[in-house]
């Protein structure tokens, strides 16, 4: 079982595992959405009701406005990393590439394990960030300096910056992996007769979503570790120039 199911190296399996963690994800990022629109849509409403779950970041019936931030980042972070990218292209790319190039899986079925794996630990990570007492990432998905690089900015850049930026390393790592492991697939083992221009369009665009995932996610891992850097080992690569209530930082 354990072998079949859960370390699989068999290119189907790997793109149910994508999608089922792709759908925990859609749920959440869902629920994350829901939560600050109801505070947006409804802004005189009482969210008391709220209380149970969220507990301290609910104060006097509305969101705490530093947990709203967090809830905006988070379902960013979620959406445009972990369901559209990671849930969709991993599932559709790991599925569809060996069915429709006529080849019998991907190139390298353990490089293809590897990358769900960093990705399962990338989401164990992120959602732990979530249960932080000072709560998870709130810097804004895009996570600019200072907020995210001044662990004392406020509440959300503590420890849930840290384990965001963590949790996007390994999620890269992930889509490094699978990306190479798809242009390779594509170039390599497609099956007789059918040349580069033959391909599905649907290929197409798995490929070139692979290429352009090899050129850009590289440099978002430099950033995540430099931020890192940043913020736990005294480097100054993005906190240059910052000034806090008047004094210069001595970065």
């Amino acid at each position: 079982f354990i072998s079949k199911y859960v370390f699989s190296t068999d290119h189907k399996v790997i793109a149910k595992q994508f999608l089922i963690t792709g759908i925990f994800w859609a749920i959440l990022g869902g629920t994350l959405s829901s939560l600050f629109r109801l505070q947006l849509g409804w802004p005189e409403a009482t969210l008391e009701w709220l209380t149970p779950v969220l507990g301290k970041w609910v104060e006097a019936g509305k969101l705490n406005p530093e947990f709203y931030l967090a809830l905006v980042t988070m379902h960013g972070t979620i959406m445009v990393f972990f369901v559209l990218t990671a849930g969709l292209s991993g599932t559709f790319s790991n599925f569809l590439i060996p069915l429709q190039i006529g080849a019998r899986d991907m190139a390298s079925g353990f490089m293809n394990m590897l990358s769900y794996w960093f990705f399962f630990i990338s989401s164990v990570i992120m959602f732990s960030s979530l249960f932080i007492e000072t709560g998870p990432a709130a810097a804004g998905w895009t996570i600019y300096p200072p907020l995210s690089a001044l662990p004392q900015a406020i509440p959300g850049s503590g420890a849930g910056m840290t384990l965001w930026l963590v949790s996007m390393a390994l999620f890269i790592v992930s889509q490094l992996l699978g990306g190479v492991n798809y242009i390779t697939t594509i170039i390599n083992l497609r099956t007789r007769g059918m040349s580069m221009s033959k391909l599905p369009l649907t290929i197409w665009s798995f490929f070139l979503t692979a290429v352009l995932g090899l050129l850009a996610f590289p440099v978002l891992f430099s950033a995540a570790l430099l931020l890192i850097f940043d913020r736990s080992f005294g480097t100054s690569f993005f906190l240059s120039d910052i000034y806090i209530a008047g004094q210069a930082l001595p970065n």
